[in-house]
């Protein structure tokens, strides 16, 4: 794997996991649009590294608004677990 893939898949994966944090949609599209938008400029040269960076942006949104949301559930010895929501 190539360093750059690396990087792509790092902030991909935390781009998740902090979408992961929230059941806002509209918080998980911007969370995912920035680490995108990042991701696009390290991915990017030269003159493509501004359409990479938007195009990271667009892909990184998208991703956040429509992760899994995560509700919070307590069982019954009291202990809280979360899992997806019903749809």
């Amino acid at each position: 794997m190539s360093k750059t893939s690396g990087v792509i898949a790092a902030l991909f994966a935390s781009a998740l996991a902090v979408a992961g944090c929230t059941d806002n949609q509209d918080i998980n599209a911007v969370s995912g649009a920035l680490v995108g938008a990042a991701v696009g400029n390290q991915v990017g040269s030269g003159s493509g590294k501004t359409a990479a960076t938007l195009v990271g942006g667009a892909v990184g949104a998208q991703l956040g608004a429509n992760a899994p949301r995560q509700c919070t559930y307590r069982n019954a010895n009291g202990s809280t677990y979360k899992a997806a929501c019903p749809s």
